[in-house]
């Protein structure tokens, strides 16, 4: 246990929902960005972790087909999901892995395209993310969702609205930073705080929204 770990090199596409890029190529385009200027081939790599959660597009096993898309084979690949946090854990599983000795060099690759189905579709399979038997079957969205986890947090820890706010102010000013980025303008506590209510407590600029682009 005594190798040290790093990360070496990061990147991503450009988020828009008209990219016509397959999941394949989307995933190509931050490996190369992230492999610019390194003094790394794909013989160097001696794993993948592919992160994501499933049903967005009609891939069934992305990390095969995106493995062999990098040109990574054939060194194994690993698919992890844990919904929101699928790539947090698959850098948390990579971290291990290359800490214990199993492996030198890993990518690990999260990605999510949601624009292949409709809108409807896809509230229904993130309903789904929730619990099945007690949850999603009450039409609980990922806003509504969330808002009751708001909720309970306020109630229990005295969080306030003004808080939560301005969590979004401060993503919101480093999505004004990436180029890449989907939601760019910049917002002030007062901007999230003034506008319409989606569910009580978030607000329609706690939640990004397309009219910020």
């Amino acid at each position: 246990m005594k190798n040290e770990v790093a990360v070496i090199g990061v990147g991503q596409p450009a988020f828009t929902r008209d990219c016509g890029m397959s999941i394949r190529e989307l995933c190509f385009e931050a490996y190369r960005e992230a492999v610019a200027g390194l003094n790394i081939t794909p013989k160097d790599i001696d794993a993948s972790i592919i992160c994501s959660a499933p049903e967005y597009d009609k891939q069934r096993t992305p990390a095969a087909l995106i493995s062999e898309y990098l040109g990574l084979t054939p060194a194994p690949t690993f698919y992890i999901e844990s919904v929101c946090s699928s790539s947090t854990s698959g850098t948390r599983v990579a971290y291990s892995m290359i800490k214990s000795g199993i492996h030198d060099v890993i990518v690990v690759l999260g990605f999510q395209k949601m624009s292949e189905v409709s809108s409807k579709q896809a509230a229904e399979v993130m309903g789904r993310g929730d619990d099945t038997m007690f949850s999603s079957p009450f039409g609980t969205t990922m806003p509504a969702g969330h808002a009751l986890y708001a909720r309970a947090h306020m109630q229990k820890y005295g969080t306030t609205e003004q808080q939560l706010a301005k969590i979004r102010v401060k993503n919101s000013y480093y999505g004004s930073l990436n180029p890449k980025a989907a939601f760019r303008k910049p917002q002030s506590i007062e901007d999230v705080m003034t506008s319409d209510p989606i569910c009580s407590p978030l607000k329609r600029r706690t939640i990004n929204t397309a009219t910020e682009i």
